[in-house]
């Protein structure tokens, strides 16, 4: 057969090309174009979401109101129609209707029902603010009893209007990325640009720490003196960067098993890993002595499975001395980094925190403690969404042992435990639909098998040692910290949908 072969015509030719490299003979498949529109919905989202950070943490109203009418104008493009062309499906032309798989997520259902009794809460106030410009105090005002009940306030404070423009902008963020999002490439390209500009913003607060002036963006004067970067709280700043650690590490972890199964030569899996200990060193030079245990637990677990992972590979494609000269050089990095930025004043508060030398601890023990029992009082029905500041003070003045450590004097915004105060606001009913999408979410995640992928694995557990470090803090009071943490939480969903069905481009 050979002999037949070499005797054609063309037989100089097919000799030739025996000679060449084994990639020739490798199939050449054509790279699909991303759908425009899908490339202005990924322009709509990663716009908001850039800008959240930077406004502040989205905590004055004109951001939380650029926030809506960026997530409104997101979720507006991913409804429109498409028509696909063969450089964008690869086969026939079509055109696709969006807004039928809108319909058929439930998050939709339920971030709208949570947005009506929201609403009705506002609607419905039994409280309502006065105030003689030094002080303020509640008053009863009659309420509907069968309705949900809340508060009423001017829209500069944080009153129920406030939290349902930040709840909107949330949920309309979340059904964007569900039914715009048809590639993997475009979330890609979004967590890309999270991560970077997560760089940026560590960049920024390190920078603040050495040459600041007390103000943020050396101008802006902080309402609060421990803030961090462009948050006016420092654990903001912080809680923002474990979503951004998150998912850089996490971006490293699957482009590093990428390049394992296309034997690459080279990959950005090292530059991320590296951006990734910048970020951590931010963390610790934020003083959030909450959130950098947080930090350490999890790098320590993500260093844990990229050593069982070493360890389990065939001896072949095992790559000890790299992973270790890689281990090597950021921790050279690293230490470097904490040296120049002298964190030692770091490590001092937090040693100060968990040998509790401060009331940091006890008192927000104490709170909690309190806000149980204004759980068990108003967890029915709520007490409105954003009005803990104002009812708060009743149980806190019942709490003895605040006075007791010295703290009971202290004006409580938040409860200090998101896990309690959400409840407390949003009632029973409020809290169902919340935990209804939650619930949703992991079901549909457990049955994508999401453990078996680097993204969803490693960005799955950043979000749920936050959600797990808010019973010791208010994260999710900051809306850059809940709208990205929503949005994360579908673009896990999105990535886990696409690396089961192989929609790989």
């Amino acid at each position: 057969m050979l002999r037949n072969a070499v005797d054609t015509p063309h037989s100089s030719r097919d000799l030739s090309d025996l000679q060449k490299p084994l990639e020739t003979f490798r199939a050449k498949t054509k790279r699909l174009k991303v759908h425009p529109g899908e490339t202005v919905v990924l322009a709509c989202v990663l716009a908001h979401l850039l800008f959240l950070p930077w406004a502040l943490g989205a905590m004055w109203p004109w951001a939380q109101l650029v926030s809506l009418a960026l997530a409104l104008a997101g979720f507006v493009a991913s409804l429109l129609p498409r028509s696909y062309t063969e450089e964008h499906s690869g086969g026939n032309r079509f055109r696709l209707i969006m807004w039928p798989k809108l319909l058929k997520f439930p998050i939709f259902w339920l971030g709208l029902l949570l947005l009506g009794y929201v609403a009705l809460q506002g609607l419905n106030p039994a409280w309502s603010f006065r105030t003689d410009g030094k002080l303020f105090w509640m008053v009863s005002v009659p309420a509907k009893a069968w309705l949900p009940q809340g508060y009423e306030a001017p829209f500069p404070q944080w009153n129920t209007w406030r939290m349902l423009v930040i709840y909107a902008s949330a949920w309309l963020t979340m059904c964007t990325l569900w039914v715009g999002f048809t590639r993997r490439r475009t979330l890609q390209v979004l967590l890309v640009g999270l991560a970077a500009n997560g760089l940026l913003l560590a960049a920024f607060g390190l920078a603040q720490r050495l040459l600041g002036n007390g103000k943020i963006f050396w101008f802006f004067e902080s309402p609060n003196a421990q803030f961090f970067a462009s948050f006016v709280y420092k654990n903001h700043g912080a809680s923002y960067l474990i979503l951004m650690l998150a998912v850089t590490v996490s971006l490293a972890g699957w482009y590093y098993l990428r390049g394992l199964r296309r034997m690459e030569k080279s990959n950005p899996s090292g530059v991320l890993a590296f951006l990734a200990t910048c970020i951590a060193v931010a963390i610790l030079t934020s003083y959030a002595r909450g959130i950098t245990l947080v930090m350490l637990v999890y790098l320590a677990v993500c260093v844990a499975a990229f050593v069982w992972h070493q360890i389990r590979l065939p001896g072949e494609s095992r790559k000890s001395v790299v992973a270790l000269a890689l281990v090597l050089i950021f921790g050279y990095f690293l230490n470097s980094g904490l040296d120049a930025l002298k964190t030692g004043e770091a490590w001092d508060k937090l040693k100060q925190g968990i040998n509790r030398q401060d009331y940091s601890l006890s008192s927000r023990e104490q709170i909690t403690v309190s806000a149980l029992e204004m759980l068990r009082e108003q967890g029915l029905k709520g007490t409105g969404a954003g009005s803990f500041r104002f009812i708060f003070p009743v149980y806190q003045h019942r709490n003895a042992e605040l006075k007791k450590i010295g703290v009971g004097h202290l004006y409580w915004e938040h409860a200090h435990n998101d896990i309690v105060q959400f409840p407390i606001e949003l009632g029973l009913v409020g809290t169902a639909f919340v935990l209804g999408g939650a619930g949703y979410l992991a079901v549909m995640l457990i049955r994508g098998y999401f453990w078996e992928n680097p993204v969803a694995s490693g960005l799955g557990f950043g979000l749920a040692i936050l959600t797990i470090y808010a019973w010791w803090d208010f994260p999710f009071q900051c809306p850059a910290i809940l709208i990205t943490y929503c949005a994360l939480w579908i673009a896990i969903l999105l990535w886990t949908n696409f690396e089961e069905q192989g929609t790989k481009g």
